[in-house]
């Protein structure tokens, strides 16, 4: 048994001429893992590799997304291909190829259809601040942000996507002898996007916010439209939204509103190393109330501190042109929290 455990096993063998046993979990253009019994799971750039011999059957993904099924001799710059139905060996070259994986991962990545609460990958972010004095105030923000993706695997062709975002700061401050001074500001919204092609996509929302700020009790937001992905590789992303959607305003003492409206809005996230910078800008002029015009902006920092732990800073300003009575048009908003991001 312990021979044939021996035969099955990937042999890894470094410039320096060393040698690891075991087996390859996994490759991408920087380099491969490779799980070890004496080593554990190693990550080795391609430079520093001679040859990598596996014994059990890989799928290798070129850049173009093309598929290659057989058991892998990495030697040279290229990897050999050899499958039991092919009567010649395929080569990729290693500057060509995007990931290496397992046959079983790459079936669950296409195949799969999770659950409505599996496959989710984003952060979310919250923080809170207290003071007892003569003066007595608390304040809490909470900010949750997304994502989808089917298939999970980023180096496939999309087909869906689902989206969802929350956003919410509640503060109070009191004294004795004077009114109980309050700030409620939510806003939550789900997305479902469905690919036409690599960048492009069709997409329906809806939104929901509160903003006490500025006298705004619920504004209710319904619709779809049309998405494009600018910018869709690491370490930018940048897409533009264009819909059209209903909307219903009611505010704290004023008439129930219901009206026609478009957005066009403007998505970044950009990678500095581990930091990640996110923005946003949205306009939305309504079509069927002129004056009932909307604006807002996002700006937010992930600094990372520990593991899946990041240090956040966000600025959010919203615009409304139509508030209640005696209160601002504009509302801005900043916050800094602990953010998690999902593995």
């Amino acid at each position: 048994m312990c021979a044939a455990a021996a035969l099955r096993a990937d042999t890894l063998t470094f410039t320096n001429g060393d040698e690891l046993t075991g087996t390859l979990v996994r490759a991408d253009q920087a380099g491969i893992v490779f799980r070890s019994n004496m080593a554990n799971d190693v990550s080795v750039p391609w430079d520093h590799i001679q040859e990598l011999r596996t014994t059990e059957t890989f799928v290798v993904v070129e850049s173009s997304g093309a598929p290659h099924s057989g058991q892998l001799l990495i030697s040279g710059g290229m990897v050999e291909i050899s499958a039991p139905a092919a009567a010649l060996p395929q080569f990729v070259p290693e500057t060509h190829l995007r990931m290496i994986v397992d046959p079983e991962t790459y079936r669950k990545a296409i195949t799969a259809r999770p659950a409505p609460w599996q496959g989710w990958k984003g952060q979310a972010s919250g923080g809170f601040n207290q003071i007892s004095a003569t003066q007595s105030s608390n304040s809490y923000n909470a900010q949750v942000d997304l994502r989808r993706p089917i298939p999970s695997l980023p180096w496939l062709t999309q087909k869906s996507a689902t989206l969802f975002h929350l956003n919410s700061s509640y503060g109070k401050l009191s004294q004795i002898g004077k009114p109980t001074v309050v700030t409620s500001i939510y806003s939550t919204a789900l997305e479902q996007d469905e690919y036409v092609s690599k960048r492009l996509f069709l997409f329906g929302n809806g939104e929901l916010d509160h903003n006490y700020a500025q006298g705004l009790q619920l504004q209710q937001a319904y619709g779809g439209g049309l998405g494009w992905k600018v910018i869709a590789s690491a370490p930018t992303e940048l897409s533009l939204r264009a819909d059209l959607h209903w909307t219903r305003q009611r505010f704290l003492s004023a008439a129930v509103t219901n009206f026609l409206a478009s957005s066009l809005s403007e998505s970044l996230r950009q990678n500095y190393g581990r930091i990640v910078w996110t923005e946003s800008i949205s306009l939305t002029p309504s079509l069927t109330s002129g004056l009932a015009y909307q604006m807002s902006g996002l700006s937010a920092w992930a600094v990372p501190v520990y593991k899946n732990f990041s240090v956040n800073f966000t600025v959010i300003d919203s615009y409304l042109n139509n508030p209640q009575p005696g209160f601002l048009r504009n509302s801005l908003q900043y916050s800094t929290g602990l953010q998690y991001t999902l593995p």
